[in-house]
């Protein structure tokens, strides 16, 4: 073989494309496994739980609407792939856990020379492997097993090799103290539980950044819907203008006016170029909020969100919140998780009281490797330490009551805060409807004004600063009210993430949903 090094490299990276791919394989199976027991968790975080964002930034899109910018969001976003990337750590860890407690295997060879004052040779060859693990009991079981040789080689030119090997297996039991699978698997329960705390996290996070994602894009709605009410102020202020200039031209209205339209009409100019240059650099960080490119500006389409029904019975909200929110129920499990820890410090106050069995079989004195005889022996025992110092222990326990203590506390707390949190959203969302109500009434108002001014100018009642004044109030009651209809369905859409009535679709859509899962 002419080129052998570049074939050995291939086959290297064959080899770790293949352990990267049953990686990803055994990291989507815990967490479909784990999402499967936890009912709280909703099935579509295993979708958005895998999706992968790396890599190069794509380009916008020409039109942007909210489900676009959602799925984008969803597939691209720099923010939302950390928490992927977070979750991902989460689970191997726990598969590094797992693996400890399954069958580890360690080998070694080793050969070793040398030449004694004499100058007689002596080399010797040993090759040892060894299987263990931890058993449910606590206890835990090795078979280890090893064979050599040793040669030496003298200065008349004669060879002497020995041959020896040794097979062992023991088994070590706890009786009273660190006996029983919740001691000996602790570490794996914890991670388990870990695992489904992090995926309760990551649906949160995912649900906060749809609702990000949608604020913002509601965002871009409103701030078109202030562009657009800016472009008719500057129709508007135009025709005043040349109304003005007509009635002045025949004497029916006096220069002050025909200067003051001129002005509105520049300085509703320079506001329509102000609100232009924010509208394309509000896109454009939109745009890097989704992770997609910047350099070209699609067009955003779609509406400022009608208003819906709130939810109407504040109670119910409370109390669904109490037994569905997530992060709550993240908080609860940690009470029977320190509770479970405190047992196992106290099962540490008893007594060791260990057992342990070998069964060995030996040869060392063989002249070739075919006529070793493996002998057997066999040993079995008790040890008891006598508990003198249990003082760490002692502090282990009450160190233990004080993780319990403090993690009913935190219990209450969140509780608190979920209680807290849901009267404060169903507070400001009733507070925006009615706001709704009073900047729809407004724009009703302000709109007969607008139209009365008009009128009255045209017949020579008012001067054009009444109806600039009107037109200005106008466009201020069309902002408010996009404003706070803006404002009232992002509060709504909180009010469900507090509530746990929300879920988000692999495809960035944010649902409505009822208990269980969906």
């Amino acid at each position: 073989m002419k080129r052998p090094v570049p074939i050995v490299l291939l086959c290297i990276v064959l080899v770790g494309c293949v352990s990267s791919r049953r990686t990803d394989r055994l990291v989507r199976r815990e967490i479909e496994r784990r999402v499967a027991a936890d009912p709280a968790v909703s099935s579509n975080v295993v979708a958005n739980a895998l999706l992968d964002s790396s890599g190069e930034r794509p380009s916008a899109p020409e039109m942007l609407t909210l489900q676009s910018a959602l799925q984008a969001g969803t597939r691209h976003s720099r923010s939302l792939q950390d928490q992927r990337d977070r979750l991902y750590r989460e689970t191997m860890s726990l598969l590094g856990v797992r693996r400890d407690f399954g069958v580890t295997l360690a080998g070694t060879v080793s050969y070793v020379l040398g030449e004694n004052a004499d100058g007689s040779r002596t080399g010797a060859g040993d090759l040892s492997l060894s299987a263990s693990r931890i058993l449910p009991s606590g206890g835990d079981v090795s078979l280890s097993g090893s064979t050599g040789v040793d040669r030496s080689s003298g200065t008349n030119g004669v060879d002497d090799a020995v041959y020896g090997s040794s097979v062992r297996l023991r088994v070590d039991q706890p009786l009273l103290a660190g006996a029983g699978y919740g001691i000996s698997h602790e570490n794996l329960t914890q991670a388990q539980r870990n695992l489904v705390y992090a995926l309760r996290r990551f649906a949160l996070e995912r649900q906060d950044s749809a609702i990000a994602l949608l604020e913002g894009f509601y965002a871009l709605l409103l701030q078109r819907s202030v562009l657009e009410n800016t472009r008719i102020n500057v129709a508007q202020s135009s025709r005043l203008r040349e109304r003005s200039e007509a009635l002045f031209s025949v004497n029916r209205a006096p220069a002050i006016d025909v200067l003051r339209s001129q002005q509105q009409e520049l300085s509703a100019s320079n506001q329509l170029n102000r609100t232009e240059a924010d509208y394309d650099g509000q896109i454009r960080r939109y745009l890097l909020s989704l992770g997609l490119s910047v350099e070209r500006r699609p067009a955003i389409r779609g509406d400022v969100p009608s208003v819906t029904a709130m939810p109407a019975d504040e109670a119910e909200c409370v109390e669904r919140a109490l037994e569905y929110r997530l992060d709550l129920q993240s908080v609860a499990d940690r009470v029977p998780d320190a509770e479970r820890r405190l047992r196992q410090s106290k099962s540490w106050l008893r007594p060791d009281l260990d057992v342990y069995g070998t069964v060995t079989l030996s040869d060392s004195g063989a002249e070739s490797f075919g006529d070793q005889e493996l002998e057997e022996t066999y040993e079995a025992g008790v040890t008891l330490a006598l508990p003198l110092d249990k003082r760490d222990e002692r502090d282990a326990v009450k160190l233990a009551r004080l993780d319990l203590d403090a993690a009913q506390r935190a219990l209450q707390q969140k509780r608190d805060e979920v209680r807290l949190e849901v009267i404060d959203s169903f507070t400001r969302l009733r507070f925006l409807a009615g706001s709704v109500t009073i900047e729809r009434q407004n724009i009703a108002i302000a709109e007969r004004r607008a139209r009365n001014a008009m009128l009255r100018f045209r017949s020579g009642e008012l001067l054009n600063r009444d109806v600039v004044e009107a037109e200005n109030e106008l466009l201020a009651a069309r902002n408010a009210y996009a404003r706070v209809s803006v404002s009232y369905e992002v509060q709504r859409i909180k009010l469900l993430r507090n509530i746990g009535a929300l879920d988000v679709r692999p495809d960035g859509t944010i649902i409505e949903v009822g208990a269980g899962k969906q």
